[in-house]
């Protein structure tokens, strides 16, 4: 009970503080209403082109899920994937531990098509490492070839991470019969679920070009993303972001970096959705790519009403319709 607690607390305390702070400088704010005359203004071509960019994004997601979870057999169609992937952003972007009901709910909802806990396992692993290398290299080739200011150093890290732990996971998938011996001490009372494991995950053998159709979908949804801040920021800006900026405009580098960056305070999960931190850190970086803070705020409540509201909200359309009070929660759900 404590802990639950702690982390409603934990998760609201940011956006009290945030309140607060504009309260005390509500005098000072108001760029905020000028921001929201400039959203107003802003052109409908790209804001359709950024809703557009954002379901293609979801899809692109939605098509590495399918391609990973029918490794061994046809288990799932790119509907049924499409529809969980948008039910759990939903529930991940929303509430206090959400990323961990996301994962529950997926992997229930995957159980229920008949993938066994090895392959559901091998997605979430497989997926998530090509994620966070798709957005490393978007932001080291933002520094290369667009002059970014970015520390390559802070990406490193994830990188790193990502590709140690997609190779631990093939190294598994080839060496079952050591892992057996590890777990040889675990007590007898899982061992035989964590052999189970591991024999459904010694299983999986996945073709090249399987892999890299994967990772090229897993790569248009990270460019799908950077889209949709991209006409965001064309919509206010009233022109395309190139590699040349004219006066209070960004340039292409100065969107990438402002998408990384906020890929990066995302993924920390202060608040739910990153409300308040995501926001103030795009604002930030395409202030400092060129923009006003009015405009940089606009094009940040576009970005932000596309990716974040109007998909979360659709996603809970997705659940109640599809999954709410049918098991894939707790108990069995039903088929």
């Amino acid at each position: 009970m404590g802990s639950s607690v702690w982390r409603w607390l934990r998760w609201l305390a940011p956006l009290v503080v945030l309140a607060l702070i504009a309260l005390i400088f509500r005098g000072q704010l108001s760029f905020l209403g000028e921001a929201w005359d400039a959203l107003l203004d802003a052109s409908p071509g790209p804001v359709a082109a950024a809703i557009a960019c954002s379901l293609l994004s979801i899809v692109c997601m939605a098509a590495v899920m399918q391609l990973l979870i029918n490794v061994e057999r046809p288990v799932a169609s790119l509907a049924q994937t499409t529809a969980i992937t948008l039910a759990s952003n939903s529930w991940s972007t929303s509430i206090p531990g959400g990323p961990a009901v996301s994962a529950w709910l997926t992997f229930r909802v995957q159980r229920s098509w008949g993938a066994t806990a090895g392959v559901c396992g091998w997605f979430f692993v497989v997926s998530g490492a090509l994620s966070t290398v798709w957005l490393v290299v978007i932001g080291v080739s933002a520094v290369f070839f667009l002059g970014a200011s970015l520390s390559v150093s802070a990406l490193a890290g994830s990188l790193v991470v990502a590709v140690a732990t997609t190779l631990a996971l093939y190294w598994a998938t080839r060496h079952p019969t050591v892992l057996k011996r590890w777990v040889s001490f675990v007590p007898e009372r899982v061992r035989g679920r964590l052999i189970s494991v591991i024999d459904e995950v010694s299983r999986i053998r996945m073709s090249a070009s399987r892999f890299g159709l994967t990772a090229v979908f897993s790569l248009l949804n990270r460019l799908f993303d950077l889209a949709v801040l991209y006409f965001a920021v064309w919509a206010v800006a009233g022109t395309a972001p190139t590699t040349t900026a004219g006066l209070n405009e960004t340039t292409l580098s100065g969107v990438t970096l402002a998408f990384v960056m906020t890929k990066l305070a995302g993924a920390a999960q202060v608040t739910p959705g990153g409300v308040g931190t995501v926001e103030a850190i795009a604002a930030a970086a395409l202030v400092a790519g060129g923009m006003t803070l009015i405009d940089a705020t606009a094009a940040t409540l576009i970005y932000r009403a596309i990716s974040f509201a109007l998909v979360t909200a659709i996603g809970w359309v997705v659940y109640l319709a599809a999954y709410a009070g049918r098991g894939h929660m707790l108990g069995r759900p039903a088929q």
